[in-house]
C-alpha cells in the first residue's frame, strides 16, 4: 500500500496549479536529422514509469501520451516504429512561509521630539505551507540507433484532489506533445 501511495504521489506530483502555471521545457539533439515519425512504440528504461507502484496512473499517463501522439498524426507501431517513447516522474517536497501582519503603528517622527514616539500594537503571524512540486518527463528515442533525440517536461504543484490531478496530467501531456508536433512533421 505504501508503494502505491508513493507511486501515485510521484505521478500526481506531475503538476498542479492551473494549466497556465505549468512550466513546459523542450530539449533536443540539434545534430540529429529528425525523421518523419509515422509510428511509435513504448520502451522501458530503469526510471520509465510508475507502472509497478501505481498501475492506474501509469495507464492514464500512457493513454494521454498515446492520444496526443495520435492527434498529431502518428500511431502505435510495435513492429517497425520510427521512435520509442518513455516517460518518468519526479517529485520534490517544498515549503513556503507566508507572513501576515495586523495592527497599526505610527511613523518614527510622530510626536514633539525624535525621542518621544507613540504607536499602536502590531502583530505578525508566519504560517508554513508544505506542498509537492512534480515533474513529468517524456522522452523520444530513435528506433534504429536508440539515441535520445527529444525531451519534453512539465512542472507544477500537485493538487490534493485526485480528479484535479488527472486533469492536470492530461493538460501537461497535451502541452508537451504539442511542442513535439509543432517541431516535426508527422504523417500517418
Amino acid at each position: 500500500m505504501k508503494n502505491t501511495v508513493l507511486g501515485t504521489r510521484q505521478v500526481l506530483v506531475l503538476l498542479a496549479l492551473p494549466v497556465g502555471a505549468q512550466t513546459v521545457y523542450v530539449d533536443y539533439d540539434r545534430a540529429v536529422d529528425f525523421p518523419t515519425a509515422k509510428g511509435f512504440a513504448w520502451a522501458r528504461t530503469p526510471e520509465t514509469s510508475v507502472r509497478d507502484s501505481s498501475p492506474l496512473m501509469d495507464s492514464r499517463i500512457k493513454s494521454s501520451i498515446e492520444y496526443q501522439l495520435t492527434e498529431i498524426g502518428t500511431v502505435e507501431d510495435t513492429e517497425s516504429p520510427d521512435v520509442f517513447v518513455t516517460y518518468h516522474t519526479d517529485e520534490n517536497n517544498e515549503m513556503r512561509l507566508d507572513t501576515t501582519s495586523f495592527g497599526c503603528g505610527m511613523g518614527p517622527f510622530w510626536g514633539w521630539d525624535p525621542y518621544w514616539r507613540r504607536g499602536g500594537m502590531v502583530s505578525s503571524t508566519t504560517t508554513e505551507q508544505n506542498y509537492i512540486r512534480g515533474t513529468l518527463v517524456i522522452d523520444l528515442w530513435t528506433a534504429d540507433s536508440k539515441q535520445l533525440i527529444w525531451r519534453g517536461s512539465a512542472e507544477a504543484v500537485v493538487p490534493k484532489n485526485p480528479d484535479k490531478q488527472v486533469r492536470l496530467i492530461e493538460k501537461a501531456v497535451k502541452k508537451i506533445m504539442n511542442k513535439w508536433g509543432t517541431m516535426y512533421s508527422f504523417e500517418a
